[in-house]
């Protein structure tokens, strides 16, 4: 037999162990005696010698000794569960479309045999999930991608809706540009963090409502000294922009892992009476740490310093102005 049939072979059995075989789910040595019967010389002692050969180049398979050895694929560059979980993630993000998520799905299920892929994808559970409709995301990520890498600015345009859902370009279709240093995914929507000259400050942008963006010969502008993206992201994104204070929070007991969740392990936690503690966090005061407070219903109460108290007192009034009879 030819050394080129040979080849081929021994491909086809590793793409055959990889596909169609698990731990629940082996192959004996007949079985694939018979599937590659139209190879000349596939016998028992090829087969062994072929799986001997993929086994010392590194490929995870393993021999289940018996009278008919079987042999099953092991070891995957991703096991099941980070795959499910990766699944979970593109299935639940609103910036991926429907049809890339589905494309995706494909892809990721190939890691593993048809059987397990079977498993996840069977178990995968959508709750009326929202997705973006916009079909060239992934292009403008590729493009901002390429930007960052070539330290190049960006020129765009940028998009709204109108009250009857109809997207309009910004500005009467202002050209945008911006130095992109990063992209950010927060929220399940993706955005570029960047430079703009025209604001003269970082800023960002919402990655589905860009437009038709091209990468530009002009050199993009150096970030600012003082800019650190971990920063800039836990201000915008988590609390938006306000006054840095060091806030004292009185929280019922039940709530420590909302706490936690939000603030980490790390912070200081003392008993304040048998049914609540305290604790004391560095937060950005604006409305969006305020509207994070008002989600507990009073179970997490701001206890000082008096300009917080005060700061959330007159976002509580302005709320409540909206609620009185016009």
């Amino acid at each position: 037999m030819s050394t080129v049939k040979n080849k081929q072979r021994l491909l086809r059995l590793l793409k055959y162990l990889f596909e169609n075989t698990d731990e629940e789910h082996q192959v004996s040595t007949n079985e694939l005696m018979e599937l590659f019967k139209e190879d000349a010389g596939a016998g028992r002692k090829t087969i062994k010698d072929d799986i001997d050969t993929l086994i010392s180049e590194g490929f995870d398979i393993v021999t289940t000794k018996s009278y008919y050895n079987s042999f099953y694929y092991r070891k995957r560059p991703l096991d099941p569960t980070e795959i499910k979980m990766l699944i979970d993630a593109v299935s639940a993000s609103q910036f991926i479309t429907k049809e890339k998520s589905e494309q995706l799905i494909r892809k990721l299920s190939r890691f593993v045999s048809k059987y397990q892929a079977e498993k996840l994808v069977r178990h995968l559970y959508a709750a009326n999930r929202i997705k973006q409709g916009n079909q060239q995301i992934y292009e403008v990520v590729d493009s901002i991608t390429d930007a960052i890498n070539e330290s190049a600015k960006i020129s765009f345009q940028y998009f709204e809706y109108t009250s009857r859902k109809e997207k309009v370009l910004r500005n009467q279709g202002e050209i945008y540009i911006l130095s992109p240093y990063a992209l950010v995914w927060d929220d399940n929507h993706y955005y570029v963090v960047g430079y703009s000259d025209k604001r003269s400050k970082v800023i960002n942008f919402r990655v589905d409502r860009m437009y038709r963006p091209r990468i530009m010969a002009d050199i993009a502008v150096k970030p600012p000294t003082s800019f650190n993206i971990d920063d800039y992201v836990q201000k915008q994104f988590k609390m938006f922009v306000g006054e840095d204070m060091e806030v004292t929070l009185e929280v019922d007991n039940d709530l420590m892992k909302s706490i936690i969740d939000h603030f980490g392990e790390d912070i200081d936690v003392w008993q304040a009476q048998p049914s609540t503690f305290r604790t004391k966090v560095l937060v950005n005061v604006s409305p969006t740490f305020y509207g994070w407070v008002f989600q507990f219903g009073g179970r997490v109460r701001i206890i000082g310093p008096v300009a917080a108290r005060d700061g959330f007192r007159k976002i509580l009034a302005g709320f409540l102005c909206t609620l009185k009879d016009s």
